[in-house]
């Protein structure tokens, strides 16, 4: 409430909980390997500093192998 009685309105607040976008679906981008699921992954820099925190990207994983989506 402000001094002279009035409620304030305060904005609501967007909560986001991955990378901001939906996961892929990942039917036929793992060949034949089984199951093909929907992972969020870091991108590591390939040249340069190293960064405190790397961005997350959707992408599709069967077993130890990531493949695109």
């Amino acid at each position: 409430m402000w001094p002279d009685g009035v409620a304030a309105v305060q904005p609501r607040r967007r909560w986001l909980v991955g990378p901001g976008s939906s996961p892929p679906t990942c039917r036929s981008r793992c060949g034949r390997c089984q199951p093909c699921r929907a992972a969020r992954v870091a991108i590591q820099p390939g040249v340069g500093p190293q960064w405190e925190y790397y961005p997350e990207v959707w992408r599709c994983k069967c077993g130890n192998k990531l493949f695109m989506p």
